[in-house]
């Protein structure tokens, strides 16, 4: 069964920085996860209907199983994006995905 887990970004202060610094430096570690097969970093863009979401960024991964997630959240690598994550000072929440349908 695929594991999929989000992470939903606050707006930053400074928003170029934030998707320069994500894209060039957090992306990379997670991509370097050992069983992590998908990941998207998302801008939210044009509100459609409804009132405005309290973030600003998405990012979206995925697994296969869960010892494959297990594995990577237990690596170093992923002590080293998390680090890198709170350094880029935005509140985030993390919550993991169940498929309905």
């Amino acid at each position: 069964m695929t594991v999929r887990m989000a992470i939903y970004y606050k707006q930053p202060d400074d928003p170029d920085t934030f998707e320069k610094r994500y894209i060039e430096e957090h992306l990379p570690l997670v991509r370097s996860y050992a069983n992590v097969k998908v990941t998207k970093f998302h801008k939210l863009g044009r509100l459609i209907f409804g009132d405005q979401p309290p973030y600003a960024y998405v990012f979206v991964a995925a697994w296969d199983d869960k010892d494959g997630f297990k594995a990577d959240m237990n690596s170093e690598a992923a002590k080293k994006a998390t680090e890198h994550a709170q350094s880029l000072g935005v509140p985030f929440d993390v919550v993991m995905l169940d498929q309905l349908a």
